[in-house]
Formats: structure tokens, C-alpha cells, sequence
């Protein structure tokens, strides 16, 4: 399955499916009227913590709802997130507290260049700073984000020209039951790695921080997402 997002704002984008060019997936995010008027609240989300060359962030103590919706136009899954964090997440009728119901957090594996988050289902993501993908429980890639690439016989391949593609993500061989509840981690770890990574100023030319920097800046990032983790396994409230 191979899945092309038509927008960078990963919070407000379709899911199309390349083979049959129809919408799977569509995420949509709302801001509560009593925290700013729709037209800035509009702005603000499409300039937040998604894949974008020029975004802003989404101010911290903000509150604002992710749906998710199906071909149908149903409502699938929710994120309710509480500035940076997602407190809430909703899969089909399932509540869980935030994502430290959904990743195993006494399993997150941080080295140097890369980031292991395992999830409830036992697969696991690979996070680094150029790439992220999907592994099952023998290590096997089963996903994988192509950021910035046009499609060219029916694969992705980088654009020519940087900030000219669009992001597709592609599922292998995943049972039917488990695709809702990966799209659902995709969007948490998609926007988890962009944060803490600072994937839009590495990958697409903007100043930087020498590599040797950077790297020391991922992992302590990572360490401490995992210490807060380990220590909110209880509590109702996350850190993703």
C-alpha cells in the first residue's frame, strides 16, 4: 500500500492510495473557538509541527483536535493534543490516555544516529534523521516515509528539485486490523521526528547546526522523551 499525502501540514492532509488515486484517509484538525477566532486558528495549525519548509509553530499551551476520517467521511480516530503533546487518542470506540498507551516506552532504544520507539502491536519505529520506517518483529522493513519525491512509474524517487515532490507513505504485507492504529502512530511519529529532529531545516537547506551538534541535540531529545515516558506509563497525561 502506498499512500501519497497531498499536504505538508500532516494534521490537514488526504491519504490518497496511488493505486486507485481514491482517499483512503483525510485528517482535519479544529482549534476550540474560545482559543482564538477560526481564520487565526486555521493559520496557526497549517503552520505547526508537520513537514512543511516555512511553518511556525502551534503556540504550546494550545488545544486543538486531530479527526480522522475514512473514504466514507466517517470519523475513525482522534488526537487531541495539548500544545506539543497528544493527551487524548481515540481509535474507532478504544480511549486511550495519550501515547503512553500506544508505545511501549520502557522498550525505546536511543543511540547516537537513531531512535527506536516500539508500539503496542509489536512493531516498531526506526527514527533518524533521514529517514523513518516500520519494522515488524523479526527487524523486517514493512514501512517507510519518502519525503520530498514525485512519483515515477508508480514509485517514489526525490524530486529533482528540492521542495517540488510530495510525501508518500508506504505499508507492507500489514493486516487489515493493525493499518488504522499505524496510520494513527504514523502521525504521532511523523510529527514527533520533525520536532525533535528539525527535519525541515536538516533536509531541505536551511541553516543548520554543524552534524556533530545536531546529533548530540537528537539524542538527548530522545532520551529525555524516553525518561518521560517511562516515568508517565500511569498517569493520564503524554509526552509525544
Amino acid at each position: 500500500m502506498l499512500l501519497k499525502l497531498t499536504s505538508l501540514d500532516i494534521r490537514d492532509t488526504a491519504l490518497v492510495d496511488c493505486a486507485s488515486d481514491g482517499i483512503l484517509y483525510r485528517t482535519c484538525t479544529s482549534v476550540p473557538s474560545s482559543s482564538r477566532s477560526r481564520s487565526s486558528s486555521t493559520s496557526s495549525i497549517s503552520s505547526w509541527g508537520s513537514s512543511s519548509r516555512s511553518r511556525e509553530k502551534l503556540p504550546q499551551h494550545d488545544e486543538c483536535t486531530t479527526t480522522l476520517l475514512d473514504c466514507e467521511g466517517d470519523p475513525v480516530a482522534e488526537i487531541v493534543w495539548e500544545g506539543r503533546h497528544a493527551s487524548t487518542i481515540k481509535i474507532q470506540e478504544e480511549v486511550l490516555k495519550g501515547t503512553t498507551e500506544l508505545f511501549d516506552a520502557s522498550f525505546v532504544r536511543v543511540l547516537p544516529d537513531e531512535t527506536f520507539l516500539p508500539t503496542r502491536l509489536e512493531y516498531t519505529w526506526r527514527i533518524t534523521p533521514e529517514t523513518l520506517t516500520l519494522l515488524d518483529d523479526d527487524q523486517a522493513v514493512i514501512g517507510r516515509l519518502y519525503a520530498d519525491c514525485a512519483l515515477v512509474r508508480g514509485r517514489p524517487v526525490p524530486a529533482l528539485q528540492p521542495r517540488t515532490g510530495s510525501d508518500y507513505f508506504e505499508l507492507h504485507q500489514i493486516p487489515p486490523d493493525d493499518v488504522l492504529e499505524l496510520i494513527v502512530s504514523f502521525l504521532l511519529v511523523r510529527t514527533l521526528r520533525d520536532r525533535l529532529y528539525s527535519v525541515t531545516k536538516y533536509v531541505y537547506g536551511r541553516p543548520r547546526r554543524p552534524l556533530a551538534n545536531f546529533r548530540l541535540h537528537a539524542t538527548r531529545s530522545f532520551a529525555n522523551l524516553r525518561d518521560s515516558l517511562r516515568r508517565t506509563m500511569s498517569p493520564s497525561t503524554s509526552h509525544l
